[in-house]
Order: C-alpha cells, then sequence, then structure tokens
C-alpha cells in the first residue's frame, strides 16, 4: 500500500540526517592521519555536502509558499517566536553541557557568551540560525515580492547569485595567477548582494513551484551520482596536492554544491508520493522532531565521543541521530517543554 507524504517531511527528514552526519564526519577528517577510514570520512563530506543547502532550500519553499508569512503579526507571535526561544535556551544548555563535561564550568563564562550571542554562537554549528533568523525576519517582504514578481525575473536573480556568489569564487580559485586573481571581485564594489544562504532559501522556494519533472528519478540519480564523482575527484587533489585548493565541499562557495543540492531537492519532490504507509508513518513522526536534533545534536556528538573514538565516525552518527531523536521525542511529549526546547 502506497501512502502521499509531503516530500518537504522526506527533505527535511534527509538534510537533518545530512547534517549529523556532516558534523560526524567533520571532527573525524580533523583529528585523523590520512588512513583508510579518513578518506571513507573524506568521500562522506561530499556525499552530505548538500545537508545544509537543503536545510535552507526546504525553508524557503515552507515559508514563502504560506500565505501567513505575509503576516508580520503572525512572524512575531508565532513563528520567530518557536524558532528564537528554542535556540537561545539550546544555546544556553549546551555552554553547560560543555562546560560540565571538560569539568571546569565558569557562570561567568556562560554569562558572557549568552551576552554575546548576537556576536557569536555558543556553538560553531548554530552558525545556521543567524542566516534562518534574518530570513525569517525579511520573510513578509520577500512573500510580498515573490507573489507579484515574473518568475522570469525570479530566474534571473537565482542565475545573477549563482554567477556571483559560486562560479567566480570558483574560477578564482581553480584557475592559475594571474587569472585567478584577476577574478577576485573588489569587496566594497561586489554584485554578490545575494548571500549563498538566502540565495538558496529563494532557489527552494522557485524549484518548489516546478510542476512538469525536468528528468526522470533514475536520470536525476545518474546526473547526481556523476557531480559526486567530480566533486570526490577534485577533493582528493584538494588533499594530495597541497598547492590546489578547488572550493568543492562544505559551504564553500563551490558550483557544484548548489547544482547537486537542486537535483537532490527534485528527484525528493518526484518520490514523495511513493512511500509505502509505514514509510509516510515514519517520516510524518520524525519530521516534526527535525529542528529539535538540529539544536541538539552537537551534544549527542559529545557524548557518542565518550564511547566510541572520532575515527568512527559511522558510529558517532548512529549513536548522535539516536539519543538526539529520543530526547527530543521526550521532551515533545511534555506540554510546556514541548513550546521551549523543539
Amino acid at each position: 500500500m502506497r501512502s502521499r507524504i509531503t516530500y518537504w517531511d522526506l527533505i527535511r527528514v534527509v538534510a537533518m540526517l545530512g547534517v549529523v552526519m556532516n558534523h560526524a564526519t567533520a571532527n573525524a577528517l580533523a583529528k585523523m592521519p590520512t588512513t583508510e577510514n579518513w578518506n571513507l570520512a573524506s568521500l562522506m563530506i561530499c556525499i552530505v555536502t548538500p545537508a545544509v543547502p537543503l536545510f535552507f532550500m526546504l525553508s524557503g519553499a515552507t515559508i514563502l509558499n504560506s500565505y501567513k508569512t505575509a503576516s508580520v503579526g503572525y512572524l512575531f507571535k508565532h513563528r520567530l517566536i518557536r524558532v528564537v526561544v528554542p535556540f537561545i535556551l539550546w544555546s544556553l544548555i549546551t555552554m553547560i553541557f560543555f562546560q560540565l563535561m571538560d569539568s571546569k564550568l565558569d557562570w561567568n563564562v556562560v554569562g558572557k557568551s549568552m551576552r554575546m550571542i548576537i556576536h557569536k554562537p555558543t556553538l560553531e554549528a548554530y552558525w545556521f540560525m543567524y542566516p534562518l533568523i534574518g530570513f525569517y525576519l525579511l520573510s513578509p517582504i520577500l512573500k510580498s515580492m515573490i507573489d507579484h514578481i515574473d518568475l522570469k525575473i525570479l530566474d534571473y536573480a537565482i542565475i545573477l547569485w549563482l554567477v556571483t556568489n559560486f562560479l567566480i569564487p570558483t574560477l578564482s580559485h581553480a584557475l592559475p595567477n594571474p587569472y585567478g586573481r584577476m577574478l577576485d571581485v573588489y569587496e566594497m564594489g561586489s554584485l554578490m548582494f545575494l548571500s549563498k544562504s538566502l540565495g538558496y532559501f529563494l532557489l527552494g522556494y522557485r524549484l518548489s513551484l516546478v510542476k512538469k519533472d525536468p528528468i526522470t528519478p533514475l536520470n536525476n540519480v545518474l546526473f547526481s551520482f556523476f557531480i559526486l564523482v567530480i566533486m570526490i575527484f577534485i577533493n582528493y587533489l584538494n588533499y594530495e596536492y597541497k598547492n590546489i585548493d578547488i572550493p568543492i565541499i562544505g559551504y564553500a562557495p563551490a558550483i557544484l554544491t548548489p547544482i547537486l543540492a537542486s537535483f537532490n531537492f527534485l528527484f525528493f519532490k518526484q518520490i514523495g508520493g511513493t512511500a509505502s504507509h509505514k514509510e509516510s508513518r515514519i517520516l510524518a513522526y520524525i519530521a516534526p522532531l527535525a529542528y529539535g536534533v538540529y539544536l541538539v545534536h552537537g551534544i549527542g556528538i559529545r557524548i557518542a565521543q565518550e564511547f566510541v573514538h572520532d575515527s568512527d565516525f559511522i558510529s558517532v552518527f548512529g549513536i548522535a541521530t539516536i539519543f538526539s531523536l529520543v530526547l527530543i521525542w521526550f521532551l515533545s511529549r511534555i506540554p510546556l517543554i514541548n513550546k521551549l526546547l523543539t
């Protein structure tokens, strides 16, 4: 029996798992020597590179497609509170937790970090919250614009974003000097009027409007695999030859990242209606927990590292994911806590 689920739930869960794997693997890459596991971790980083872009693309698709987004009152009374309050509370909890794990709880340090939270996150993994909150604040303006904009103009904006934020910086790194330096754009006169994150926000909305599938799911998988092979090869060259530095993974301005993320978004959009009834129920159950998992998975990774070595990043990922899901599920069962922390 097949049951239709929203592809938003599918992307939400996939992006959540990708972010946890990204951070579990990043720790391994930072500490391990060049071993077989290190190479596997390097490969995995390429695979999960679209996770954060997918998160921003999903935010754009859901927020800009909602009629409630036009209401500034709804933004401040409901939507912004549901994002900001858990972020602040988990920032405090995470700060205290990490200090306790290091056996050096200092309330002065905790207080200073919380007072400076607008300038710097208490945990590096929380960086994504800053552009996300900015999107929420801009969302009524963006909603008003996109509701009255010709899609060709929106496509033009996205193409301009891709060229200025990804293509030019990638060529600047890839080309040998002096040609590469010729593409270093003067910061004060830059055309990069759309940040990487905001562009993904608009890209997700635009792809959500695609009615006719541009390619079949099978061709999507083949194209995605081809892009991944290129990314893995270039990433290998970056590590093998230190004089080569072509941005290709992570959140760097790599031109292949938004392309792969777009293929992924369309693929999950295509298969969103083909899940079995059981799969649909599991996804629908896990998807609402995703935001809480984003906020707590740093704690989960640290706990996992108490039991397994960083090099075993798959086990770190598994333990952190299960811990985070169980904790957020439990907290979501408590009415008041649910509003504050999930």
